[in-house]
């Protein structure tokens, strides 16, 4: 009975955080709203990060517009500082559109020292080994070092944008049926390579095959779906258009 009174998470988001809305019964403080939206966005954490970077940092806190990450280490909180405008749009598309974070700050938190210390005291000493694939000492139980695991994610990386050129209309869900990736780190990849074609037609510099890939990359069609006629009107439209988004979602107006 009283599961059904209760109001969903994204209607309470939408009535606390609307200018327009005006609260005659009571006073709510910014504070119990940035509470409530910390609150949101930690239960959609794994939802937003992907499971794997879940895994590996958290929300410290939310200020005013800006959010604190605490990362495992600061290689990783590099790695997500290149990737913050991305951060912010996911982070936002969740928020119903509303652009409530508009900075978003990494670093290593104590949070992970503490918890990476209770476990030390709760398990036995440390067992080493070798990592298998460079033989450098690593903790008995993970999959291979540190160094390795960046060097492959670089690999996939390189995969990811070499997978891209070849079939450039492909989604995060088509991905993983060729490589397992997180979806911010295919995003980034498809992004900088929608960007980097996207500028080439609207300089001029671009060949014919170039001129395809941006096309297919701005209409997320296969070769054979794109007929002459909408092949012209998207390179008019990445020519004239030079606040083009690296989404591509609107073709004159409206989506193809």
């Amino acid at each position: 009975m009283y599961a059904e009174n209760l109001e969903a998470a994204e209607a309470v988001i939408r009535r606390l955080f609307d200018p327009r809305r005006t609260y005659k019964k009571a006073y709510i403080s910014p504070e119990i709203k940035l509470a409530y939206l910390q609150h949101y966005l930690e239960s959609r954490w794994t939802e937003i990060v992907g499971e794997n970077l879940a895994r590996s940092c958290a929300i410290e806190k939310i200020s005013g517009s800006e959010l604190y990450v605490r990362t495992a280490n600061s290689m990783l909180a590099n790695e997500l500082y290149m990737m913050q405008q991305l951060f912010l749009q996911k982070i936002n598309s969740f928020l119903l559109g509303r652009v409530l974070i508009k900075k978003v700050y990494f670093h290593t938190g104590s949070f992970f020292r503490k918890q990476q210390q209770k476990e030390k005291q709760a398990e036995p000493p440390a067992e080493y080994t070798k990592c298998p694939i460079c033989g450098a000492q690593m903790r008995k139980g993970l999959d291979m070092c540190s160094i390795c695991e960046r060097e492959q994610r670089e690999e996939l990386r390189s995969k990811l944008a070499e997978l891209l050129r070849i079939q450039p209309w492909l989604k995060y869900e088509d991905c993983l049926a060729y490589y397992k990736c997180d979806k911010i780190l295919f995003t980034a990849v498809k992004e900088n390579l929608q960007s980097y074609y996207f500028e080439r037609v609207r300089c001029g510099f671009a060949d014919k095959k170039e001129s395809l890939l941006a096309v297919m990359f701005l209409l997320e069609k296969q070769p054979e779906d794109i007929t002459l006629a909408l092949y012209e009107n998207a390179l008019t439209y990445l020519r004239r258009d030079q606040g083009v988004s690296a989404f591509g979602s609107r073709l004159h107006g409206k989506k193809q």
